[in-house]
């Protein structure tokens, strides 16, 4: 049987026990819990044929066991001074670890229990709807951060589940110290430091269109865009005729639709309203550069983990006779979309 599969229907599983039954917080806690228990085992457990890049991380792994600690550290003047290399702070993690093991598969399952841990962490004290927070990471986020991306799954743990935190609380310094940390592991981050700033920013009318306005323009000039943010992150992509990311576009705009529709309601039931519509507008802003290349989708994933928060908040705005009908709805379409949209996986013994 699908392993993703197996994955959703534990989860439909404890939320039923855990959050149908029993609605206290140590419910909602177990339930973090085991889900994120799950998604440990099955981002940390994956194979070498799961995904290309884990082949050239292993490469990356193993020349790092040769390295001394001087070059380790050498390497941050080589990459920020002489301009060659990249991310030296992910090669200071990778010797962290290796002090303790030099085996690539513990790496890979200490970096799922570390990312995994701060998700759960994050979904149980900010999401109203766990379960459907969890739902729709299963459905089309999972694929990102639980298969790939080892330095960017670390680099995330750090920007948006804790510099987040420091979004929301106003702490600037903090932010910025856990940004710089960031940083080393994998520079794709300065997409998300305008976000402490945007975050703020009254949801009006007039922006409102101005965003949405500013949609369609940046994808007719999304090559140029592409250079621009190219240049400021650091990493030279090329464009590649297959590309585009088709369903989940269609996803996003499907939800800034439902919101700007529920936009009053969502505003008298969510405190926190403003930084969650700046987030979604942020990740739109971005979307275009997926169209020019694949890769740029690293960029939008920071702010696409804030729909596992935000979605909850549009389905908690419907008036209480229709809400449940509209959540069970949207777990339906989203369990569909998982069973639809599948990767391949194998163990790493397989």
């Amino acid at each position: 049987m699908n392993i993703y599969l197996i994955n959703v229907l534990l989860t439909v599983v404890w939320g039923i026990a855990f959050l149908v039954i029993d609605k206290s917080k140590r419910s909602k806690a177990f339930f973090c819990i085991l889900t994120s228990i799950q998604w440990t085992l099955i981002s940390g457990l994956r194979g070498m044929s799961v995904s290309k890049d884990m082949y050239s991380y292993r490469l990356r792994f193993n020349a790092v066991k040769n390295m001394s600690w001087k070059s380790i550290f050498d390497n941050f003047y080589i990459v920020y001074v002489d301009e060659e290399g990249k991310d030296p702070g992910y090669e200071v993690f990778e010797k962290i670890f290796q002090l303790f093991s030099d085996n690539y598969h513990a790496f890979i399952f200490v970096i799922a229990l570390i990312f995994f841990t701060a998700m759960g962490i994050w979904i149980y004290k900010n999401s109203d709807y766990s379960f459907l927070s969890m739902i729709i990471f299963d459905s089309f986020l999972y694929s990102f951060f639980a298969l790939t991306g080892l330095r960017q799954t670390l680099a995330t743990v750090l920007i948006v589940f804790i510099g987040g935190k420091y979004v929301h609380e106003r702490k600037f310094w903090k932010f910025i110290l856990v940004a710089l940390i960031a940083f080393t592991i994998h520079k794709s981050i300065i997409c998300f430091l305008p976000f402490y700033f945007v975050s703020q920013i009254p949801i009006t009318r007039k922006y409102i269109i101005g965003v949405l306005a500013s949609f369609p323009i940046l994808f007719v000039f999304r090559n140029q865009f592409f250079r621009i943010i190219g240049s400021v992150v650091g990493y030279e992509y090329g464009a590649l005729e297959s590309t585009g990311a088709y369903n989940f576009t269609f996803m996003y705009l499907v939800i800034i639709l439902l919101s700007l529709i529920m936009f009053n309601y969502i505003k008298e039931n969510c405190e926190d309203y403003t930084m969650y519509f700046n987030a979604l507008f942020m990740g739109l802003i971005f979307i275009p550069l997926v169209f020019v290349n694949p890769a740029a989708m690293r960029v939008v994933q920071y702010y696409s983990l804030y729909l596992m928060l935000f979605v909850p908040k549009i389905v908690k705005s419907f008036h209480k006779e229709i809400r449940i009908p509209v959540y069970v709805l949207l777990v339906a379409v989203l369990l569909v979309a998982t069973s639809a949209f599948t990767r391949n996986y194998a163990f790493f013994w397989e």
